[in-house]
């Protein structure tokens, strides 16, 4: 797994399992900078790509709702 996957699904992780408490509309712009911050470090295509080879099942400890 590469650094850059790694940050992704801890990126991703983190927003999955976020408090109910914390305001939705908050919880998605703040998900949009961290995620503008990788973009920034990497370039688009590179991130595009490590989102293309990420697994599409669901991790065994996120529940999707």
């Amino acid at each position: 797994m590469s650094r850059l996957t790694a940050r992704l699904e801890a990126l991703l992780r983190l927003y999955a399992v976020a408090d109910d408490r914390i305001d939705d509309a908050r919880l998605a712009e703040q998900f949009r900078k961290d995620l503008a911050l990788l973009v920034a470090e990497y370039g688009p295509k590179t991130v595009d790509a490590a989102l293309d080879g990420m697994p599409d099942e669901a991790w065994p400890s996120v529940s999707l709702h």
